[in-house]
């Protein structure tokens, strides 16, 4: 199965919580082949400095999340940004953000899915609001914290 992550799922690989046990059955399985946007790098590594500044983390912690996604991501498709992921990503803001509230780095994250994807492709994300976007443009989800699975063609 060919699975795009965005970052709010892919952090639960590196840091415990609700979640975590699917999105690490989803990237252990080998049938899968992972893709991410260059863009999950860097909010990523926000992600877990955020946590170590409210204290979620230890500085040991974020430092084995760091090293381990260094090395996990080797195993990855990463998808860069470009001219084409930014068009998209404006088309999708005009057409989601009124009703949706779709913010500027997930109409990115979905840009890149959506110019990358094919049918059978699943975008993969923990973000309720970005999860109801994906499916009212008719493309596949999943969502980690409740394993459902959604599709307009389902």
């Amino acid at each position: 199965m060919n699975l795009y992550f965005d970052t709010s799922a892919l952090i639960k690989l590196f840091h415990e919580e609700k979640g975590t046990v699917v999105v690490t059955d989803l990237i252990e399985n080998k049938e899968n082949k992972i893709y991410i946007s260059e863009l999950a790098k860097i909010e990523f590594y926000c992600a877990l400095y955020r946590r170590l500044r409210n204290n979620e983390i230890s500085k040991k912690d974020l430092e084995k999340a760091v090293n381990g996604f260094e090395i996990q991501i080797q195993d990855f498709n990463i998808d860069p940004l470009g001219h084409a992921v930014i068009n998209e990503a404006e088309k999708l803001i005009k057409r989601f953000g009124c009703d949706y509230g779709l913010r500027t780095l997930d109409a990115l994250q979905l840009a890149t899915f959506y110019l990358i994807s094919e049918e059978d492709w699943n975008f993969v994300t923990t973000d309720i609001t970005l999860y109801k976007v994906v499916i009212a443009t008719g493309l596949r989800a999943i969502n980690p914290l409740n394993m459902e699975r959604n599709s307009h063609d389902e």
